[in-house]
């Protein structure tokens, strides 16, 4: 008897060691994947990544046969900080395009043929990988005309 006591505890605190959420095991805490699960619902090729304090997590979303590369950022609370999608070039609004070529930045060339189309729950924007003055780049540029290189503050 007692050594079936002793299996039965040994099995319980297997299972609430292995049912334990752990960070370093590369999965976000519930908060943070029931967030994206609600905001990406037909999302695929998810991968999740710890980054400098936040949740990163790559995935595609469309169709399986083209689909459209995506990376959004979730703090540990499960709050969704941003996402960038990934944009052919010709997609940019001519507007945005118009603000870039006017700026202190229009004489620079574009890296790739796309651009990130940019969402915070503040702000969106469109980023742009440039090579300016003999250095690569990245330019932020606001649906209002403003035009600057890339904040990395969230």
């Amino acid at each position: 008897m007692k050594r079936m006591m002793m299996i039965a505890a040994a099995m319980m605190l297997l299972a609430t060691v292995v049912g334990c959420e752990k960070y370093e095991d590369g999965r976000p805490p519930k908060d943070v994947r029931a967030e994206f699960d609600k905001m990406y619902p037909d999302s695929w090729d998810v991968e999740w990544e710890p980054q400098g304090g936040y949740w990163k997590v790559s995935f595609e979303t469309g169709p399986r046969t083209h689909g459209v590369d995506n990376e959004a950022w979730f703090a540990h609370d499960g709050t969704w900080v941003k996402t960038f999608t990934d944009i052919p070039l010709s997609a940019v609004p001519q507007s945005i395009k118009d603000y870039l070529a006017a700026s202190e930045y229009g004489s620079g060339q574009f890296e790739d043929n796309d651009a990130d189309y940019c969402q915070t729950p503040s702000s969106v924007f469109y980023r742009f990988d440039m090579r300016f003055g003999g250095r690569e780049i990245e330019i932020d540029v606001t649906e209002n005309g403003e035009v600057s290189p890339a904040d990395y503050g969230f």
